[in-house]
């Protein structure tokens, strides 16, 4: 899922250095960073929330991340919730030691 959904943007490995990163308004986030800019510890809370919500002035699901939209659709709650998990459990572990 990361490499079809993600990677465009955050790049293969996930440091922010996609493809498409140079088109966006904002510059994707390095994941691998995620832990160490949380005083080490996966922020796996707000992480979900990201994908659920979105965040301030550039959400996931909306024309800047249109991809998402149906990907967490409500529509089907346990893939929705499977989606997700997955590529928490993935993201964490590409964490930077």
């Amino acid at each position: 899922m990361f490499k079809d959904y993600c990677a465009a943007c955050h790049g293969a490995g996930g440091k922010g250095d996609g493809p498409a990163a140079d088109l966006l308004k904002t510059a994707p986030p390095d994941l691998t960073a995620l832990a160490k800019n949380n005083g080490g510890k996966f922020p796996a809370d707000h992480f979900v929330a990201v994908l659920h919500f979105g965040t301030e002035g550039h959400a996931h699901g909306t024309v800047d991340m249109p991809v998402w939209g149906p990907l967490f659709s409500k529509e089907n709650k346990d893939l929705t919730q499977l989606r997700i998990s997955n590529l928490e459990s993935y993201v964490e572990s590409i964490q930077q030691k």
